[in-house]
């Protein structure tokens, strides 16, 4: 999955997104670019917000979770290393199978332990090496056939 980055201030968060006690507010500024495109490689839905994870402009060793206004999907297709997992409290994740395993993975992977970097920076590779179809199933230009569509 691909975003590009449409605005990089709190200014455009809608008010949902907005939690001051999390530090976001219509003052903060993102380390991203307008115009650059980012991989998400990985995405969580909370309380109605969707979240992506990606490497901003300051990334080093881990992404980071920006709010989905920020940015618009440029391809949508899902990376196939991602699973999907909801949890008790409501919130959905969708994002690859050691991240969903272990409830701590993120927490080490920010805290700098060898292994959650080294199993990041495989994925983050393996992720950014998928190549997708870029004609939409269906489309007739491409030959592609979506089999739940009948052809007229």
């Amino acid at each position: 999955m691909k975003i590009r980055c449409l605005a990089n201030s709190g200014l455009a968060l809608p008010e949902t997104y907005l939690k001051p006690e999390f530090c976001y507010s219509k003052e903060l500024e993102f380390p991203l670019t307008v115009g650059q495109k980012y991989i998400v490689y990985a995405l969580k839905e909370w309380q109605g917000n969707i979240w992506y994870y990606i490497c901003d402009d300051n990334y080093t060793y881990y992404p980071m979770q920006y709010p989905a206004p920020l940015f618009e999907v440029i391809d949508n297709h899902l990376s196939s290393y991602w699973r999907f997992k909801s949890y008790p409290n409501g919130l959905i994740r969708l994002a690859f199978e050691e991240w969903l395993t272990d409830p701590y993975f993120y927490d080490k992977l920010t805290d700098q332990e060898e292994t959650e970097v080294l199993i990041f920076e495989k994925m983050k590779q393996l992720i950014a090496q998928e190549k997708y179809p870029h004609q939409p199933i269906g489309d007739t230009k491409s030959g592609l056939v979506n089999p739940l569509i009948p052809e007229r």
